[in-house]
């Protein structure tokens, strides 16, 4: 891979190195980097080149050592409106799970739930990702289109408000990703430019370690980053020895494969967990989370207006939602489909 068509993904690598060395030092000896790395630098990068990755090796080495207050929820009352919604439309179980599904509050999800989605492989789904911030991005871009804005103020209104909604829901490292992500992807259709999906998430991984270098080991972060990551580089080496099947299929089975591969070292790691039947639930249950997505992000909005609206899209969001809660309870009995290791 030539370094020069993806600079944030060697940057990126430069920065969590120094990080990873940094954690393991006193930050006196932060200093000696600078002189020990140097030649290693020297012979593995271009001469131009290696002195920009130094720094970057050096400050992640540093910035592991400053200390970072946690991110303070600037839109607290937008938040407790939207939620409002689900509360007074959803029962107890339906609105503490949306909340978490849409509004990223995970404090009322009902421990049964929690669980049976974490058996199955699937507990990605109540953490906000990509999948949110996609959807929110759709419904943004599709409102200002209707009001037939010029398209650079669109995309840049999208990407506004993307991170807006990152900040409603918690500012959490998976949603703080897709938001660096979809801006990176939306700022490059300004220009009409085509984006490289793996330097788009190098991007939104070097935002985040250099808004707190501490990122790097949390648990959250390498499992979003690990499963994207595998989606971009194994989707089409599997999908196409998947041609035999429909294309819809085929994508499907390729996508839930390649984010199975890309998380379960670190599951088993982090957690003792080895979770086959994954591979299978997530073709059910992630189609059903894409309209319970969309479903949820419009009551939450709804909620706020005329109460016969909301009452037709609680009644929908109820079906599609307890459908997915049935089939992950289905999948939950199958044997052998979730294997504690430790």
């Amino acid at each position: 891979m030539n370094h020069t068509h993806r600079p944030c993904c060697w940057l990126v690598l430069v920065l969590a190195l120094g990080i990873l060395i940094g954690h393991f030092l006193p930050f006196a000896l932060i200093f000696w980097l600078w002189s020990s790395s140097a030649l290693v630098l020297f012979f593995l990068f271009r001469g131009r080149l290696w002195p920009i990755y130094l720094g970057i090796f050096c400050l992640g080495a540093a910035l592991i050592h400053v200390a970072h207050p946690p991110a303070m929820d600037i839109l607290h009352d937008w938040r407790a409106q939207l939620k409002q919604s689900f509360d007074h439309y959803l029962d107890g179980q339906e609105a503490g799970t949306m909340s978490a599904i849409v509004l990223g509050d995970r404090g009322q999800i009902p421990k049964e739930i929690n669980m049976v989605f974490r058996h199955t492989g699937t507990g990605h789904i109540l953490v906000i990702a990509g999948l949110h911030m996609a959807m929110m991005t759709a419904m943004v871009i599709f409102i200002l289109k209707l009001v037939r804005l010029p398209r650079v103020w669109q995309l840049t209104l999208s990407i506004l408000l993307i991170f807006i909604y990152a900040l409603l829901t918690g500012g959490s490292v998976p949603v703080m990703r897709a938001a660096f992500m979809a801006s990176v992807i939306l700022a490059s259709l300004s220009v009409e430019l085509e984006s490289d999906a793996l330097n788009s998430l190098a991007f939104a991984a070097l935002g985040l370690l250099l808004m707190d270098a501490r990122n790097l080991f949390d648990t959250s972060f390498q499992l979003s980053f690990a499963a994207v990551a595998a989606i971009i580089i194994l989707y089409t080496p599997i999908e196409k020895r998947l041609s035999f099947f429909p294309n819809w299929l085929s994508g499907a089975i390729a996508v839930s494969t390649a984010a199975w591969i890309g998380i379960t070292p670190l599951q088993m790691w982090h957690f003792g967990t080895f979770t086959p039947i994954a591979l299978i639930a997530n073709l059910f249950i992630v189609p059903l989370l894409d309209i319970t997505v969309a479903l949820g992000l419009s009551l939450a909005i709804a909620g706020l207006g005329p109460a016969p609206l909301a009452w037709g899209l609680a009644g929908c969001l109820k079906v599609v939602f307890n459908l997915m809660v049935v089939v992950a309870f289905w999948f939950c009995k199958i044997p052998f489909g979730y294997i504690q290791l430790k």
